[in-house]
């Protein structure tokens, strides 16, 4: 089954594998991919009988976050009420993914960058080779962390370490990401599918309905607030746009990325 640049792979009864497929761009969150993962998940939530979603990337890069090239698009359109709805997209897609039924892993290898730690973060559980990392550029871009990411992180590493990610934009390693109760499971570089794997194996072998609810009981508890205070983080990105600081430091950043790709 496929969507927009999403790939639906049934590889047990009640294991499913959603894989994104635009490796040549490193799985940068384009509309079209974002749309691709909202259908995916809507799709998946309809199917009772899908106990474990496995989500993956490629081996070079689980996701490499928000496409940059959007932002201009964004900045440039004159109808604000269109463009607030469009950065909505993204929200809608992170919370189709926490909300599903099933229990959701992220088998991470290389990148998970910006929105795309983010999308891991909004699973259940996150694998990780030992040579992948989370990096979270948005504040060295002149932009906050949107789609309700910031809630996310916090809930599972802290206030003070969910800050220390998202303001200092270094890169952290799989080792330093379990060791704050971001990364529940280490893999092997190049394994991080195949263990993920393992562990929708021993989850589909047990009963869903409890599984599910006890998944639904976390949820409610560790998020009961996040709705309350990241409703207007995408309000906020919209903010930092307007900025000439950041408009500066993501005009350095294009074109430091475009002196890369003549080399």
């Amino acid at each position: 089954m496929t969507f927009n640049l999403i790939e639906i792979e049934r590889v047990a009864p009640q294991i499913a594998v959603v894989r994104m497929k635009r490796d040549d761009k490193l799985n940068a969150l384009n509309d079209e991919l974002i749309h691709g993962l909202t259908d995916a998940a809507q799709t998946l939530r309809e199917d009772a009988s899908v106990k474990v979603v496995v989500l993956t990337g490629g081996m070079r890069a689980f996701s490499a976050g928000a496409d940059i090239g959007t932002f201009d698009s964004i900045r440039k359109d004159p109808d604000v009420n269109r463009v607030r709805r469009a950065t909505q997209w993204g929200v809608r897609m992170a919370e189709s993914w926490e909300s599903l039924p099933a229990i959701t892993i992220a088998a991470v290898e290389g990148g998970a960058v910006g929105g795309g730690f983010g999308l891991a973060l909004a699973c259940d559980w996150r694998v990780f080779a030992r040579n992948a990392y989370g990096y979270v550029p948005e504040v060295q871009l002149g932009l906050n962390y949107g789609w309700g990411t910031l809630q996310r992180l916090s809930a599972l590493a802290g206030p003070a370490r969910a800050k220390w990610i998202s303001i200092l934009c270094r890169k952290h390693g799989a080792e330093a990401l379990a060791s704050w109760n971001i990364v529940e499971q280490l893999a092997e570089p190049g394994q991080a599918l195949e263990s993920a794997l393992v562990l929708a194996r021993e989850v589909a072998a047990l009963p869903a309905l409890a599984a599910q609810i006890v998944k639904q009981s976390v949820n409610a508890h560790s998020t009961a607030l996040a709705r309350a205070s990241s409703h207007a983080d995408m309000d906020h990105m919209l903010l930092c746009l307007t900025d000439a600081e950041g408009q500066r430091a993501r005009a350095d950043f294009t074109a430091t990325i475009g002196n890369r790709s003549k080399r």
